[in-house]
């Protein structure tokens, strides 16, 4: 009797070792899939996060950086007619390029805006609906015309005659504001004043 106890005894316990391995590798596969699950969701939201920080950076690092603004007065009358506006980036900006660049000009009169326009680059000459820009320095010549890169410096030219088909030339006192958008980063605000008095065919400094 007591040699089949001892069998039955030794049977079950096989069959209890069986089942306990069983869940012990059911335990292994399922942690294993759970981590794999982890590890490919951390990648994923770490790819994520680097994109997101570089746009990010992108974002507020990219813009211009005036350095100075002046105009020229009509041969026949004493209205200022062309905007020159001096520029360059902005301390660790990447690089702009001015053809995917816009500019909008608000011209303010008595303290309320009476006309607003909306500007696009042109490779040839400023016009009533383009700004040209033209290379004072450039520090890594590209086969891209309009493109800035660090250290470079530009010169903007807005034509006042006939932008967007209304006459924004500017008297006296007048006031516009013009508004550099690149196609990424942070916009430039310009204010131009026309000094108190004015001169045909002449250079006046406005910033």
């Amino acid at each position: 009797m007591k040699k089949v106890w001892k069998s039955r005894r030794l049977d079950e316990e096989g069959e209890m070792g069986v089942g306990t391995l069983l869940i012990f590798i059911a335990m292994i596969l399922v942690a294993a899939v759970a981590a794999s699950v982890l590890v490919q969701t951390a990648y994923k939201l770490q790819q994520q996060a680097e994109s997101t920080g570089d746009e990010a950076l992108q974002e507020v690092a990219t813009g211009f950086r005036v350095l100075s603004v002046w105009g020229m007065t009509d041969s026949a009358s004493a209205v200022i007619d062309t905007i020159f506006i001096k520029v360059t980036l902005t301390a660790g900006s990447p690089g702009i390029n001015l053809a995917d660049t816009v500019i909008e000009v608000t011209q303010t009169i008595g303290g309320s805006t009476s006309s607003e326009v909306t500007l696009s680059y042109s490779s040839t000459a400023a016009d009533a609906d383009k700004f040209t820009a033209s290379v004072l320095r450039d520090m890594a010549p590209t086969t891209t015309a309009a493109m800035m890169t660090g250290g470079d410096v530009f010169q903007i030219e807005l034509d006042l005659n006939s932008t967007g088909g209304i006459a924004m030339e500017l008297d006296v006192q007048e006031q516009i504001t013009v508004v550099l958008f690149p196609k990424h980063g942070i916009p430039t605000y310009i204010e131009i004043t026309a000094p108190p008095t004015l001169e045909a065919n002449s250079v006046v400094t406005l910033k």
